[in-house]
């Protein structure tokens, strides 16, 4: 894989996320339209990107603020201050980055299938998640929304490892795992199978969570990856709620 620096890497997670509106100046302008502002940060790197029609107050933007993961920065609430009520919620979370190869060999207790030719064959003959909308998981299975792992049950597919969001150079692994089949390190596995099929057509692989999603922590601990920083947002007022990537294993 390719040797990014801090700052190219939260650039390119939240640019992955969120959409990074190129040559939009400093701080950059997002495309994606429920985020009001987006804090990405890590011991040695920052990135300040807001949202569309978004303006940064003077002397909100503090760059030498102390790096505190857990703790909502000084930037993020004086700029929700500074929005007033056309700010929304705020929330944060860790992120982590795949390295090259995973330290660890990850079994699974059931079997794994890939968006190989074959698995994709296999995947229509499966019932579909009743979570999964029919064009989705279409999109899904056919390969459309990138590379995927799933751990089968029979014909029911419990625990799938997928590519929500993406851009020419970084994806973000997004895993959902059915309440029954959680505990057992199905999505681990399914993580681990999706990180071998999208690190060939990727350079960068992200996998983020909130704070309060202790399970999905689990999971990025038990790969082994390397920790990045934590991303904060504020999103609009109106913007739907977060959609973390991870999910109880």
């Amino acid at each position: 894989m390719v040797v990014w620096d801090e700052e190219r890497l939260l650039a390119l997670e939240v640019d992955a996320i969120h959409g990074l509106v190129p040559d939009s100046g400093h701080p950059p302008a997002l495309r994606d339209q429920t985020m009001m502002a987006v804090l990405a940060w890590s011991p040695r790197a920052r990135l300040l990107a807001l949202g569309p029609g978004v303006g940064c107050p003077d002397h909100v933007d503090d760059a030498s603020e102390t790096y505190s993961p857990g703790q909502v920065p000084g930037t993020v609430a004086r700029l929700a201050a500074a929005l007033g009520n056309r700010a929304g919620a705020v929330e944060g979370g860790p992120c982590w980055l795949f390295p090259a190869r995973l330290a660890v060999s990850v079994p699974s207790p059931l079997p794994v299938l890939v968006s190989t030719t074959e698995g994709r064959a296999v995947a229509r003959r499966l019932d579909r998640p009743a979570n999964w909308q029919p064009c989705e998981w279409a999109e899904l299975i056919g390969g459309d929304l990138g590379e995927w792992a799933m751990a089968v049950h029979g014909r029911e597919p419990v625990s799938i490892c997928h590519t929500p969001a993406a851009n020419g150079s970084a994806a973000e692994a997004g895993i959902w795992t059915r309440p029954d089949f959680r505990g057992r390190g199905i999505a681990t596995a399914c993580v681990a199978a999706w990180s071998e099929r999208e690190r060939h057509t990727k350079d960068v692989l992200f996998y983020s969570t909130t704070a309060a999603n202790h399970a999905s922590q689990s999971v990025a601990r038990a790969l082994g990856l390397v920790p990045l920083g934590w991303i904060w947002r504020v999103r609009r007022p109106d913007g739907p709620p977060a959609a973390p990537s991870g999910s109880a294993p």
